[in-house]
């Protein structure tokens, strides 16, 4: 499950671990994440879709060893693996290779800060693994962060406000971690 910069779509309709500005998304991109993702075809997704999307049916699991605890170590294996698909997306855009060094070196000097940040965020008992119980608590506090009019579903509507949200207080709601 990609919670930093490559867009999965879960991160896509909010946020976070990373880099991905939803803000950036056109209605039709967000009509088309929603729609991915909403298994009952109500044009919302409620929490189980999302987590099944996320996690469930996500073949990118952070849990490199399938031990069943992410790490920090997994983590920052995700981080650079999600800098070097941005790296050759930034070049298919055409963006110098000066400018593409610049951004690369400064992530990878904060990645594994970032990496442990993240960690710190799930582990909810302080034991520097994230175990399937505390991924599924903080997926849940994500899709209630999400989730602006409290109805239960994340809808256009929704990401909408998060849109709004985002531009008045210049940084996302909540941080994915």
């Amino acid at each position: 499950m990609k919670l930093l910069i490559k867009p999965l779509i879960a991160s896509a309709l909010v946020v976070a671990a990373t880099g991905v500005n939803a803000q950036s998304y056109s209605g039709e991109k967000v009509d088309d994440l929603i729609y991915e993702m909403d298994d009952n075809g109500n044009k919302s997704v409620d929490f189980n879709e999302f987590y099944e999307e996320s996690v469930t049916d996500n073949d990118d699991s952070m849990d490199v060893n399938k031990d069943g605890y992410i790490t920090a170590g997994e983590v920052l294996l995700e981080i650079k693996e999600d800098l070097i698909e941005t790296i050759k997306e930034l070049r298919k855009q055409g963006v110098s290779e000066k400018n593409i060094n610049k951004t690369i070196a400064s992530e990878f000097e904060t990645a594994e800060a970032e990496a442990e940040r993240i960690i710190k965020k799930m582990d909810a008992d302080g034991d520097n693994l994230v175990e399937p119980e505390e991924l599924k608590a903080f997926k849940r506090r994500q899709f209630r962060a999400m989730d602006r009019n409290r109805d239960g579903v994340i809808s256009k509507e929704d990401v909408k406000k998060l849109k709004k949200s985002k531009t008045k207080t210049k940084g996302w709601p909540i941080q994915q971690g």
